[in-house]
């Protein structure tokens, strides 16, 4: 595996987990106590919306759309804010968008079970969409934080391959995509266990692993300048 100070900070392994272990929690948590819709995995609910939109079920076809809605909007000012923030030794366009991120998921939090669930489910939607589109490469191969579908085949790919050419570098990359799937797993367990117990104060355990993450970024940044002043960090 590459050495973190040869990789931008956001791509590193252990900043991986802790946002996959958010994804996880964010799918249990908005699918067991937000009306059955999934903020991160917007394929499940456009065939939630194929499935509801004549069937008289108007509420949750709209929170459908308006699901996929906000993560189109996540994703264009995602993509803005990347033309347009100047990257510095201490902060990049990410760390703004995991503040924005830590501000949204605590925001929803407020709000008891079936109290605006539609806000809240669009709320938790256009945040989780800015990590997706801002966290995509992870140690110099793509994946995504908020699904598991890619990350799977990745994984079931390089370990096909790890044994077919005897090559022990694709069998680490394939155990790193593996590590990201269980990981993601495990938070849908802890956000089935913390949504039954806190309710909606479980998005509060998010928005801290991501307090955690920005911090983990910010010294990453920190020492990758110091190590090499004349580096410039790049997305």
């Amino acid at each position: 595996m590459k050495n973190e100070l040869n990789l931008n900070p956001h791509e590193t392994l252990k900043i991986g987990i802790i946002l996959n272990l958010v994804g996880g929690i964010l799918d249990a948590h908005t699918f067991l106590f937000r009306n059955g819709v999934f903020a991160n995995v917007q394929t499940g609910n456009i065939v939630f919306l194929a499935l509801f939109i004549d069937r008289d079920k108007t509420q949750k076809s709209l929170q459908c759309i308006f699901s996929i809605i906000a993560f189109t909007i996540g994703i264009i000012l995602t993509e803005f804010m990347k033309k347009k923030i100047k990257n510095t030794h201490r902060l990049n366009y990410v760390c703004f968008i995991l503040i924005i991120e830590i501000f949204f998921i605590t925001v929803a939090s407020i709000f008891p079970k079936n109290m605006h669930n539609m806000l809240v489910i669009i709320t938790i939607t256009f945040a989780c969409s800015m990590q997706t589109n801002a966290f995509r490469i992870l140690e110099g191969t793509p994946y995504s934080t908020t699904m598991c579908t890619g990350n799977l085949r990745s994984a079931c790919s390089y370990l096909f391959l790890s044994v077919y050419d005897k090559n022990k570098k694709n069998g680490r990359i394939s155990l790193k995509y593996y590590t990201i799937v269980i990981v993601f797993f495990v938070g849908v367990l802890i956000g089935r266990f913390l949504t039954f117990y806190l309710e909606e104060k479980t998005l509060l355990v998010c928005s801290a692993l991501l307090t955690v993450a920005l911090f983990i970024l910010i010294f990453s940044l920190s020492k990758k300048f110091k190590k090499n002043p004349a580096n410039k960090i790049v997305p």
